[in-house]
């Protein structure tokens, strides 16, 4: 599991970068999750780095 889906935007992104929604799992790219301030933008759990 090197690259996941943004489920915002689509971006590839490595698992290292990417943010997850502690509420509803969302995968969240890094622009994405700047943009949403640590909110996450389907449900408006948190988001926090996965890795």
């Amino acid at each position: 599991m090197d690259e996941l889906r943004c489920g915002k935007c689509g971006a590839a992104c490595s698992a290292a970068d990417i943010y997850v929604c502690s509420e509803c799992g969302t995968f969240v790219c890094p622009q994405c999750e700047q943009k949403a301030r640590s909110v996450c933008p389907d449900c408006f759990g948190r988001l926090g780095k996965l890795c």
